[in-house]
């Protein structure tokens, strides 16, 4: 969607999105069509949803068992590892999702010593909507301030387009160390407050 989704318009795409996970195949479909009633933007923004939601990849996936040597080595296979964004350097890819790669990076710029997440769109052209998802996740992020939310630390542009830089958090993806520890629903709910 282009520019920014006002409120009431958000309270829709949610609540559309919500009953719309209940659903599945031609069921999903036809409800959607009956939901959004032509509403093109409406729409594309709930698919977009939904496709987030599929995803199973973690959005800040971490490794804390890798040793020192792997940090320093980088991932070779993969292009981005070494190159600079904005004052930081890419280490290691350490998630992926739908709206891009999250990498842990160091600051670069010798001003002091910071471990950040990096967070890039993929490579490639970039859709009008995507960069403006992502930038409405940006404004987002800037808004909380909580000390169980990673707070943003900056964004901007780079060479590799456009990212947001994020306090790093060691630790096990939150859905991994529920399942791991077979945590009940009330239980995960408390958690997740």
């Amino acid at each position: 969607m282009t520019g920014t989704m006002d409120r009431e318009r958000w309270k829709r795409a949610r609540a559309v999105f919500e009953e719309a996970t209940e659903l599945g195949g031609a069921s999903r479909a036809r409800f959607l069509d009956g939901a959004c009633a032509g509403d093109a933007e409406l729409r594309a923004e709930v698919e977009s949803l939904l496709a987030a939601d599929e995803d199973d990849r973690p959005f800040l996936e971490d490794d804390v068992s890798g040793s020192a040597i792997e940090l320093l080595r980088g991932d070779a296979t993969n292009p981005r590892v070494g190159k600079l964004v904005g004052p930081y350097r890419l280490l290691r890819q350490v998630g992926q999702g739908g709206m891009g790669a999250v990498y842990l990076a160091e600051r670069a710029d010798g001003s002091f010593d910071q471990h950040v997440a990096v967070k890039l769109l993929p490579s490639g052209p970039y859709r009008d909507e995507l960069v403006a998802r992502f930038e409405r996740e940006r404004d987002i992020l800037a808004s909380l301030n909580h000390p169980n939310i990673a707070g943003l630390l900056d964004a901007g542009v780079s060479e590799l387009g456009p990212y947001i830089a994020m306090e790093y958090v060691e630790g096990a993806a939150i859905d991994a160390y529920c399942d791991a520890s077979r945590l009940t629903v009330d239980e995960r709910l408390r958690l997740f407050r």
